[in-house]
Order: structure tokens, then sequence, then C-alpha cells
């Protein structure tokens, strides 16, 4: 079911023409101040604009939730008074940014809130500076410190569930080293829901994105093994509601992720580049 959009009306009574919302059409002209009708004149892009901020703040409102779908391109075109092609490029605009995503023959919908964009940003980041990944690693630790602490006081039972889930398969030598990376990520991404903090796990999922290549490198050299114990530390204190001893156990495992990390970077730096 699709949701109706309301529509832009600009206000010429206010400096520099501000935006409001109204259900209908956009009016072709608008009184000023001395009482003179002038016609509004918009360029192309300018209407994409309009288009684009009408939706995204229905969206970051919630008056379009997630997995809302939005009208079909004909029907916003009539209901904005603009041309296809605008209402098809606002949406694409809305889309690069990951507020709605559309799939074909289904429609346009509200996209779930991702990091992916965030992601994006950092690996060109990466690419362009040449960063090490130790850099990811120094930034991970106030972060995750913080949220192991506030994961141990405000958890639930069913993210220590969770979590438990993902020692069984961590801790298992006989799942696949693919299936051994997945779990350590998803033993973090638990760890910043059960904080509670919407923010976190925005935050953080891009750093663990970029550090999947990684942690194929780490777990296949220095073996599941190691995250597992470390994990159980951290699973202990987050079950027994100990913030201190959380941070404690968190600091240790990406101490010892660091370490890992520069030890395979200066290993690679040293390999002779071939001729």
């Amino acid at each position: 079911m699709t949701t109706p959009l309301a529509v832009v009306k600009i206000d010429c009574h206010a400096v520099g023409a501000t935006v409001k919302l109204f259900h209908g059409r956009l009016p072709p002209v608008c009184p000023a101040r001395n009482g003179i009708i002038k016609t509004l004149v918009k360029t192309v892009q300018q209407r994409v604009a309009d288009v684009t901020a009408i939706i995204e703040r229905q969206i970051l409102s919630g008056e379009l939730s997630v997995g809302a779908y939005l009208p079909a391109e004909r029907t916003l075109s009539e209901q904005l008074g603009v041309s296809r092609s605008v209402v098809r490029e606002a949406l694409g605009r809305l889309a690069g940014v990951g507020l709605v995503e559309s799939r074909q023959g289904s429609g346009t919908r509200v996209a779930r809130p991702s990091g992916r964009e965030i992601s994006d940003g950092y690996e060109r980041l990466m690419r362009r500076s040449a960063a090490p990944l130790e850099d990811l690693a120094v930034v991970r630790l106030p972060l995750e410190t913080t949220m192991a602490a506030l994961a141990a006081s405000c958890r639930t039972d069913d993210h220590l569930t969770r979590l438990e889930d993902t020692q069984k398969i961590l801790g298992n030598p006989r799942r696949s080293l693919a299936a051994h990376v997945k779990a350590d990520v998803a033993f973090h991404s638990i760890l910043a829901e059960a904080t509670g903090n919407h923010f976190l796990p925005l935050m953080l999922t891009p750093i663990h994105d970029l550090l999947i290549e990684s942690r194929l490198q780490t777990l296949r050299r220095y073996g599941a093994a190691l995250a597992y114990a470390h994990h159980e530390k951290i699973l202990l204190s987050v079950r027994e509601q100990d913030p201190a001893g959380a941070v404690m156990a968190m600091r240790e495992h990406l101490t010892v992720n660091s370490r890992h990390l520069q030890e395979l970077s200066q290993q690679i730096s040293a390999r002779p580049r071939p001729r």
C-alpha cells in the first residue's frame, strides 16, 4: 500500500522563500509582500531538490515508515506538479543516500537505515589516503569499550542468547573460516545493538565492513580459538552486567587485534615486490 505525499508550498513572505507542506498541487504563483503576484520560475534541478526535500523530510519525520511504498512515478508527478523525469531523479538522489530502495516490478520503498553509505565513504578515504587498517583499530578502541560497558548495563536475555549463538559457531573448529568471520562480526554487531543507542551500530558497522578482509587474515593466521576466548570474557561480563569488566575484556581483545594487524601489515610490506 502506497502512502500519499504532502506537497511543497513556497511561502514568498519569508526571506528566501521557506518550504511548507500541504496536500495539493504545487502552486504556479504566490503573493509577494507588496501584493503583486509573482510567477515561480524554477529550473529542473531546483524542482528535483524540492521533491527530494519533501520526500526526505517525510521519511526522517517518520511520516513514511521503513518498508512503506511510495506512490508510482506517474502518481508522484501528478501530486507534485512536476515531470516524471524530475521525480525519477529525486528518487535516484534518495536512493544514493540510502533513504529509499527500488525493486524491479515492485516499486520504491523506504529503506531500512544502514551504515552502507558511511562504509563507502570510509573505503574511499582509505584508498585515497592509503591509511593502514591499524588506524581503524585505534578508532575502535574508545567506541567499542564504551559499547561493551553500555551493553553490560542494557542487554536483554535475547541479546545474551544471540551472543551465545555466535560463540557456538566461533568455538566450533569444524566450521568454515567464512562462518567464523561471520560469527565474529555478528558478535560485535549484537553488542552494539544491546547498548540501546541508535548511533553506535551505524557508526561501527562500516568499520567492521572494512575489517572483514583483515578478519579473514587474522583468523586464518592466529585461529578462531583466540577470538572465541576473548569474546567469552566479554560475554561473561555482559552476562553478569559488569560494565567495568566488559571494558577490560574488550580493551584486551582490541589491543591484541591491533597488534595482529600491525604484524600482518609489516609482513606484507616486507614481501619483495614483483619486477
